[in-house]
């Protein structure tokens, strides 16, 4: 089933060939097809493209009332461009080489995702872990732009990223108003901070949520000042908003959206396979999907890089050629307004409000309780030499070893389990020995594994993890930082802030009856503790 226009073009005499393509496969059909003819008959796509916020019930109306701002046209953004575009002039003349973007969730993944996709260099830092931190802010500065980007302008990493490089700008002699850059939504604690110091702000729209943000400021000026030729993406853009808002059972969106739920809850799992010509695009599906969907005790979970070809609770997902359920092949700029719409469309099917996150507070809560308390050393951890470990359960006192307490965590798995990774140590670069670890659990369990860095996955799935079927094995690794960095103006340093922040997400999901496994190590025994977790039997 070919999700575009393009078989009514053709019959109209159009040549143009289509560029978003949704094929399901024969299997699937019979369940999408009642989902896609609801969507039509109900005139979804074109009330969606009107902004009518009571497409996803009355309680979610007050909510989507305010944050539908995305489906405008793409190139109404053309005249930000310009000015990003005069900016990045400026500061290239004047040496700037590198551009740093400090941001969690939506407002850094589709700026990586756009980066990575032009091959353009983009440091990002989506985390407040010292050894990730402490090289790039003690690298001489005055080659860079530091972007700050949140759209609540309270994200307490993002806030943290600022205080830490503006004293160690000024500690190297050089002018913060040159070198930072605010992307914030107006009237947020950000832009009053930032236009009381003097700092450049660009002010997103308020009625777009972060995940639904990429086409916003919060993707474009990153990825403009990181040389990224945003236009052609915003073009692309375009022609798919010309598109998707056809009430018609060739839409695209609708196929995509009503394969990805149709087989919910039986199948809530989305093994998801990267195409090169994307790669990363998964992680922003990743939030994208998750944290739209899983609330009340349902939702679409994505697995990124996933070695599982088929299990009986998931559907994939891959590039156009692939052996997957869905193929999905369009240019950046199309996939993005494609994927939202998709998802829009899916939290309609499973009853869900797409613009609500109430369960990541939880997570918020529980590190500043932690933060606020005299620091202390979490109960019941278990010494396993060069590992401590804590869980909820409380381990069996038989479990004297990290494979030991890897088998009785696996034990707990079900048909529909998943198990989720998260690592609260350097990622990026670093990732190549958890994604081995990843791998060696799907094939020791049969059951998909997701791998997230924190804290950035708390703004991801982490909505799914609490507020999502209570289906989850967790499995915590905290990397004790080599060092640490103080935050001017706080009475935490960075390394207190990622520890409340994994010791709080543990004791939330611990809380919601989940199982959760949390190993703390050194740095220097990353690759000990990796090979013991890949060899549990």
């Amino acid at each position: 089933m070919a999700g575009t226009s393009a078989d009514r073009e053709r019959r109209n005499g159009f040549k143009r060939l289509a560029l978003v393509t949704v094929v399901v496969s024969p299997e699937l059909e019979a369940l999408v097809r009642p989902a896609i003819d609801a969507g039509v008959g109900s005139e979804f796509c074109s009330r969606l493209f009107a902004q009518d916020p009571t497409l996803w019930g009355q309680e979610a109306e007050s909510e989507a009332s305010v944050r539908l701002g995305w489906v405008s046209d793409p190139l109404d953004y053309s005249s930000l461009i310009d000015t990003v575009e005069e900016l990045r002039s400026e500061l290239v003349a004047r040496g700037m080489r590198r551009v740093i973007l400090c941001a969690m969730g939506g407002s850094s993944l589709a700026p990586e995702v756009m980066a990575r996709a032009f091959d353009c260099e983009l440091i990002i830092l989506d985390t407040i872990h010292p050894d990730v931190l402490t090289p790039v802010v003690s690298s001489a500065l005055a080659d860079a732009v530091v972007v700050v980007s949140s759209k609540s302008g309270s994200t307490v990493e993002t806030d943290s990223l600022r205080r830490i490089f503006h004293a160690a700008m000024i500690s190297q002699g050089v002018d913060p108003l040159d070198r930072i850059i605010v992307v914030t939504d107006p009237g947020s604690p950000l832009e009053i901070d930032a236009r009381q110091a003097g700092l450049r702000v660009f002010l997103g729209n308020p009625d777009v949520g972060g995940r639904f943000s990429a086409l916003t400021a919060f993707g474009l000026v990153p990825a403009v000042l990181a040389g990224v030729p945003v236009r052609e993406v915003l073009t692309s853009a375009h022609t798919a908003w010309t598109r998707l808002r056809e009430d018609e059972p060739t839409n695209a969106g609708l196929v995509l959206g009503a394969a990805l739920a149709a087989g919910s809850p039986a199948r809530n799992k989305v093994l998801l396979a990267d195409a090169p010509s994307t790669r990363g695009f998964g992680n922003w599906i990743e939030q994208l999907v998750a944290e739209s969907t899983g609330k009340h005790g349902v939702g679409l979970l994505p697995v990124v890089g996933s070695q599982l070809t088929s299990i009986p609770d998931g559907i994939t997902v891959g590039p156009a050629g692939s052996a997957t359920e869905i193929t999905v092949e369009a240019p950046i700029g199309e996939l993005f307004l494609l994927w939202e719409v998709a998802t829009a469309f899916a939290c309609q099917i499973l009853g869900v409000n797409p613009f609500d996150q109430p369960n990541v507070e939880s997570a918020k809560v529980a590190a500043r309780e932690l933060l606020d308390s005299d620091p202390a050393p979490r109960g019941g951890e278990r010494d396993f030499g060069h590992v401590s470990a804590w869980s909820s359960p409380v381990l069996e006192s038989s479990v004297t070893d990290v494979p030991g307490a890897l088998k009785w965590l696996l034990q707990r798995a079900e048909s529909s389990s998943y198990i989720a990774l998260g690592v609260f140590g350097p990622g990026g670069a670093n990732e190549g020995p958890w994604r081995t670890v990843a791998h060696a659990l799907e094939k020791r369990s049969n059951r998909p594994v997701t791998l997230g860095f924190g804290p950035r996955f708390l703004h991801s799935t982490g909505q799914f993890h609490k507020g999502g079927p209570a289906e989850g094995l967790f499995v915590q690794v905290i990397v004790l930082p080599e060092s640490d960095l103080e935050i001017p103006g706080r009475f935490f340093s960075a390394t207190d802030l990622l520890l409340a922040q994994a010791h709080g997400d543990a004791s939330v999901i611990a809380n919601s009856s989940q199982p959760v496994l949390s190993l703390t190590t050194s740095g220097e025994n990353i690759m000990a503790l990796c090979d013991a977790i890949a060899a549990a039997d």
